[in-house]
């Protein structure tokens, strides 16, 4: 074995154990896991995700979605997720905290829908040239979820439970949110933390 991984290590700890490692004869910590969504910003606020690609260690996001809150599928005017006879996971008021997040991942979904759907338009030319495929345009506020967590540099790791949650991750590769579709899910964000609804 010469590669560690690690799981919900903080910043300076993880310093101090992949200097440990490197000590102990070239062995090399390779990956740091930890929970990181739209919800749950700790890791980026606290700098570890930084530290992690100083160090060259790759930064697993678990729970992407954050269970769904981060996604958008429950909302406080959805808090069923759309699903008549299913229990709401999220009572109102935290529903409600998250509604100014909730309406930017809706607006930001658009956005991006609108541009990709543009990008193919002008792409067709090349991909029937190429035999290419095209860039996925059913975008959902999850893909959102999950491609905002790797623009943040992180690899994600969301639950898949069947072939429609695999299809949605399938989904999110071959584009990406632009650095001020970034900030604006990250100001939502803020104002969501702090109780903020606009």
């Amino acid at each position: 074995i010469n590669n560690v991984g690690i799981s919900t290590m903080s910043k300076s700890s993880m310093r101090r154990f992949n200097k440990k490692l490197s000590k102990r004869g070239g062995y090399q910590l390779t990956s740091n896991s930890f929970e990181f969504n739209l919800v749950n910003r700790k890791a980026w606020k606290s700098g570890l995700i930084a530290a992690c690609k100083q160090e060259g260690i790759i930064p697993i996001a678990r729970n992407p979605l954050g269970d769904g809150l981060a996604s958008g599928v429950w909302t406080a005017t959805n808090p069923t997720g759309g699903e008549v006879s299913k229990e709401q996971p999220f009572d109102f008021k935290t529903l409600e905290k998250y509604t100014t997040l909730h309406d930017v991942l809706a607006n930001v979904q658009k956005t991006v829908k609108e541009r990709l759907d543009k990008q193919n338009r002008e792409l067709t030319d090349r991909r029937n040239r190429f035999n290419a495929p095209e860039i996925n345009t059913d975008i959902s506020t999850s893909q959102i979820a999950i491609n905002y967590v790797v623009a943040k540099g992180c690899v994600p790791v969301p639950t898949i439970k069947n072939p429609k949650d695999a299809d949605e991750i399938i989904g999110c590769l071959g584009w990406g949110l632009t650095d001020s579709e970034v900030k604006l899910l990250d100001n939502a964000a803020d104002m969501s933390d702090k109780g903020q609804i606009v």
